[in-house]
């Protein structure tokens, strides 16, 4: 069972970083296409979400600070640190569930979400 408020907070957070990274791109490219993804699949007693985006990315050095608390990979006043910290303890700490990035800078991120079916 899970929590549908939890769950969609966490949905909520992952579309609007998302946007935010495309929008970033955006402004920096002319011939940018920007493109959000939301994958869902089932998989070994598993549901799988992912949003995908060809945004700007994450760095290698920022990628393992993103679930910590008040880290924010966005200017100062556009983010407080907290969204993905929150998810990630929805999802891992609530519901007993995996939460994972793979990003690659200047390419886009992708940020999953596992819980049990």
């Amino acid at each position: 069972m899970i929590a549908p408020q939890d769950i969609g907070r966490v949905l909520l957070n992952l579309y609007n970083n998302a946007f935010y990274a495309v929008r970033q791109k955006q402004g920096q490219h002319v011939d940018y296409q920007p493109q959000v993804v939301v994958c869902t699949r089932q998989i070994n007693g598993h549901v799988e979400l992912q949003v995908k985006d060809n945004g700007t990315g994450i760095s290698d050095s920022m990628r393992d600070k993103i679930f910590q608390p008040f880290f924010t990979t966005k200017p100062t006043g556009q983010g407080t640190g907290l969204g993905l910290s929150l998810s990630y303890d929805i999802v891992t700490k609530g519901h007993g569930g995996e939460m994972a990035v793979e990003s690659v800078e200047n390419v886009g991120t992708t940020l999953v979400v596992k819980l049990r079916s």
